[in-house]
């Protein structure tokens, strides 16, 4: 197939068609994921060969898989996890078990480049479209003040940095923030007003 493609183009070669589809690594730190809340991931999808697993660092352990194994069953675009409710910044890991590798969500990797791309806006990603599945299943859990982050994994060294090798959505809820005992006062003292304003008359 790929000969067939090679021939269309006049006879390109084979290394510049390669080159060309390579895109920009990520060079700067990805902003923290910061999480307050119940937290569920989303799977998005993966345009990948090989077969990876998503954990999250100090926690939950193969969250999602890319491709069926003997020890996991392939992820489909809309599939959710429940992390419950967490606090703080979260890191997660993709390990490639093809091409032995490990990469996180806030490190270079020792190519120098971040293997992770991280945003509030899917299309920044610059991956494939987001299937309805998986825009439907971050629709039905998205609160009006929830944040969803958009991650997007490179999964080999000097690979093309195209970031669509496994997309996930983490979906941030934000909990409604607990009253102080000062404002808890202030309201328990207005309705006992009203009340014996009521009685008065």
């Amino acid at each position: 197939m790929l000969k067939k493609i090679v021939s269309a183009f006049g006879g390109l070669s084979l290394a510049a068609f390669v080159t060309a589809a390579h895109a920009t690594p990520v060079t700067t730190a990805p902003e923290a994921l910061s999480v307050n809340g119940n937290v569920q991931l989303v799977f998005i999808g993966s345009d990948a060969g090989d077969t990876s697993y998503l954990s999250l660092v100090d926690g939950l352990q193969n969250i999602f898989c890319n491709h069926t194994t003997s020890s996991c069953t392939a992820a489909h675009a809309g599939d959710t996890v429940d992390l419950g409710t967490l606090s703080g910044d979260l890191v997660f890991q993709l390990r490639d078990i093809t091409v032995p590798n490990t990469f996180d969500t806030e490190n270079t990797s020792s190519d120098g480049y971040y293997h992770a791309k991280i945003s509030t806006n899917y299309t920044d990603l610059g991956v494939f479209s987001i299937p309805k599945a998986a825009a439907d299943a971050i629709a039905a859990i998205l609160t009006s003040d929830g944040i969803v982050r958009y991650i997007g994994f490179e999964d080999r060294l000097h690979g093309d940095y195209d970031y669509n090798d496994f997309v996930f959505a983490v979906v941030d809820p934000p909990r409604a923030p607990i009253p102080e005992p000062a404002s808890l006062f202030i309201l328990g003292a207005g309705l006992a007003g009203i009340a014996a304003k009521r009685r008065r008359r």
